[in-house]
């Protein structure tokens, strides 16, 4: 079974966690005006000041989390600069491997999710959205097509290739392509592709012949 609304549903619920923009790094170190770096992917440094949240977004996160804000606020750093080395590796791999947006892709993205979009969901406007997640779609299709493996479920991604991830991440890695320096941000990052799996996927159930939504 393919597309479910439970899918649907975990999908907008992702969107709507993505988009309160959790931050990063300890309050202290976030407010320094010289921001540590935290890893380099490609040359390119990122730092703290790349992943933190403004100062309206720090403030919604105080009220929320209350005593554990500072916890909070570390958590989210590590969760955006991860975010922001996959992000990295999507464009990189798509470029190398030649990967060019399926417009027909996005018109059926839309379509299927428009009317459940609204402001108080995301602030990021739909065609954005399609974009960015149809070229996912693509860009780790050619991923489990090189390095296979296994497939987990997560509400932000339904079909995330995390054994071809971890392959391409280590590839990366080796090369020096890809450098983590913030030691706890190494340990949390790399311990995603450790089994386990909350949610794995039955081999018989994989199938990246089409998108998810489809």
């Amino acid at each position: 079974m393919r597309i479910i609304s439970v899918i649907r549903v975990s999908f907008i619920t992702a969107l709507l966690l993505s988009n309160i923009q959790l931050v990063h790094g300890v309050q202290q170190k976030a407010l320094q005006t010289d921001s540590p770096p935290m890893a380099t992917i490609f040359g390119t440094t990122i730092n703290v000041s790349d992943v933190m949240p403004d100062e309206k977004e720090r403030n919604t996160l105080k009220q929320q989390a209350k005593d554990n804000y500072a916890q909070m606020l570390d958590y989210v750093v590590r969760a955006n600069a991860s975010n922001k080395i996959y992000e990295k590796v999507l464009e990189n791999y798509a470029k190398q491997q030649g990967i060019s947006l399926n417009k027909q892709l996005v018109e059926k993205f839309i379509e299927t999710f428009e009317s459940q979009m609204t402001d108080e969901t995301s602030s990021t406007p739909i065609n954005e959205i399609a974009v960015k997640q149809v070229m996912q779609y693509q860009t780790e299709k050619a991923m489990y097509e090189e390095f296979g493996g296994r497939v987990i479920f997560l509400q932000s991604n339904p079909m995330m290739p995390i054994d071809a991830y971890s392959a391409l991440l280590s590839r990366y890695r080796d090369n020096g392509e890809l450098k983590i320096i913030d030691k706890t941000l190494s340990e949390t990052f790399w311990k995603v592709f450790e089994p386990p799996f909350q949610f794995e996927i039955s081999p018989e159930n994989i199938d990246f012949s089409q998108p998810w939504w489809l």
